[in-house]
């Protein structure tokens, strides 16, 4: 019998470090890499970025996960992914306030026990929703450990160019019915939801849409604008020209300049002098990145992602 290839290795990467139960209620766990000697004193790092998946994700979610640690490691960082309750398909029956609380966990977790003083959120997708969400809800003490945010790939989950409408009017029955925790047909959605996460994703106002293009100015404020207000942070949001998941209709270099502006409370963004790429927020805490030819995770177009570490690494480096 003709013998099957291998599989080929780990694709996006072979990582070593420490494994660590992070909660004990839920059982969670999470993977730190530390960096090297000499950018490390004695295995202690008090540096600490925190890699964020999205929708079905887990750790090693991207393709530029082993670049981004490398680069963390060079500036004396260490690189930490969790497993959250809503990693791979448990985000069906969670939220982003579950999310907000199991993040705290693990940060409350790294300061307690992995010497962690300051903290950077990098969100991919729905870890972009996360980010923003822990910055507002999270405790307080530790979000003002958080020095540095990137955002790649802050989409829209309802903003599509299919017809949702059949399934939110019976998600929104359930719902008022006090049922929202019972389970959407199969045929709603590509993974098991229930009717409440189901409108938070698909329904206009939902708990997870804060970055859709036919939200107005104040009310993308109302859920950025608090980006703004923290007295010691740098954020990047970076764009994707070519992702897949925004519908054709999004301008979305218009997008990326509001969602920016709506994060430095209206402060309009300034073209980067380097490459002439929108590199915004000049006199605000955020500033953006349009990658012209990169898809939804940065894996179709040769350099994105070492484009996208290589901004996140020059946030890093100020701290």
């Amino acid at each position: 019998m003709k013998s099957s290839p291998p599989p080929p290795l780990s694709p996006y990467g072979v990582f070593t470090g420490t494994l660590f139960q992070y909660s004990s209620s839920p059982s969670l766990i999470a993977f730190e890499s530390l960096p090297p000697p000499p950018n490390n004193n004695n295995n202690i790092c008090k540096n600490k970025c925190i890699l964020i998946g999205g929708l079905s994700d887990g750790p090693i979610p991207t393709p530029y996960t082993k670049l981004l640690e490398t680069e963390c490691h060079t500036l004396g960082w260490s690189l930490v992914q969790p497993v959250l309750s809503s990693s791979y398909l448990g985000f069906g029956h969670g939220s982003l306030a579950r999310d907000s609380t199991e993040i705290g966990k693990l940060l409350e977790y790294l300061s307690a026990h992995h010497d962690a003083e300051q903290f950077a959120l990098v969100g991919h997708s729905t870890g972009c929703q996360n980010s923003i969400h822990f910055l507002k809800h999270g405790q307080e003490d530790l979000v003002d450990k958080v020095k540095v945010v990137a955002l790649q790939a802050p989409v829209s989950d309802r903003e599509t160019e299919e017809d949702h409408s059949e399934f939110i009017s019976h998600a929104q029955k359930l719902v008022a019915q006090q049922k929202g925790k019972e389970m959407m047909p199969r045929s709603a959605f590509w993974a098991p939801i229930t009717a409440s996460r189901y409108l938070s994703l698909l329904d206009v106002n939902g708990e997870d849409d804060f970055f859709s293009s036919d939200l107005t100015d104040e009310q993308l404020r109302e859920r950025l604008g608090h980006v703004g207000e923290k007295k010691e942070l740098d954020l990047i949001a970076v764009y994707s020209g070519k992702d897949e998941y925004v519908p054709s209709f999004v301008d979305k270099e218009v997008l990326l300049q509001r969602l920016v502006k709506a994060m430095n409370n209206g402060v309009e963004e300034e073209e980067d002098d380097d490459d002439g790429q929108v590199e915004s927020g000049k006199g605000g805490n955020a500033r953006g990145l349009m990658l012209e030819d990169a898809n939804h995770n940065l894996y179709k177009s040769e350099g994105d992602g070492a484009r996208f570490v290589s901004a996140v690494g020059k946030l890093l480096s100020r701290w």
